[in-house]
């Protein structure tokens, strides 16, 4: 007979063994103030997680233990990642605009993955300069400023993180559709998918001057 192994992924968050040594915030302190930030988003998550939500039922959907999952991840900065908002026109002259991505996992990862997120991008920048491009080509031209923002929430903000953190995690269980590129508003649909069970764990003794009008 196998021996029984009650300190499994599966069972440490119902039990008193010792889970292995978290070495995360450790990595995340060496990052300066942009360590900082995602070490203290990432206590959110886990508070959410480690509770009994309708969050945490519904990454339980593909994971029993979610929160342990969560803690195996790493993190990194990308610091190249593009700052700028893209304007362009449909065939319609409707206005578009594209904003600087967030972060981002290798779809379905699991345990282990590795979460990069853009130092340019809403998790630290609440605004970013608009750029037009034009259909028929030529140089790019700036257009002022517009703010940045996940879902309802303004970027460089504690739940603009916590959010961003929720939606790469459900990619890394392949719980939420490929949204790269964000084709045809993919990213922020899957954004509201997050937070249709997690809004009420998110938003938690957050003040209300975090949220901000959405557009």
């Amino acid at each position: 007979m196998l021996p029984v192994k009650p300190c499994s992924s599966a069972s440490v968050a119902r039990t008193k063994c010792n889970a292995p040594r978290d070495l995360v915030p450790e990595e995340l302190k060496t990052m300066g103030r942009p360590g900082q930030e995602i070490l203290k988003a990432r206590e959110k998550v886990l508070k959410i997680l480690e509770s009994e939500n309708a969050c945490t039922a519904w990454y339980r959907e593909k994971d029993p233990n979610p929160a342990a999952t969560f803690r195996t991840l790493s993190f990194a900065l990308d610091r190249k990642g593009e700052g700028y908002i893209r304007e362009s026109s449909d065939s319609g002259d409707m206005l578009i605009f594209r904003s600087p991505y967030v972060a981002k996992v290798f779809q379905g990862d699991g345990s282990y993955g590795a979460v990069t997120i853009n130092a340019k991008g809403a998790f630290f920048s609440s605004l970013a300069r608009v750029i037009e491009e034009r259909r028929e080509g030529g140089p790019l031209s700036f257009r002022g400023s517009r703010l940045l923002q996940v879902g309802p929430y303004g970027g460089n903000t504690l739940p603009a993180r916590v959010v961003a953190l929720l939606h790469e995690f459900g990619h890394v269980l392949n719980l939420l559709q490929v949204d790269e590129g964000d084709q045809d508003g993919k990213s922020l649909h899957n954004t509201y998918e997050v937070l249709h069970y997690c809004r009420a764990e998110v938003e938690s003794k957050v003040k209300r001057s975090a949220l901000v009008a959405t557009r």
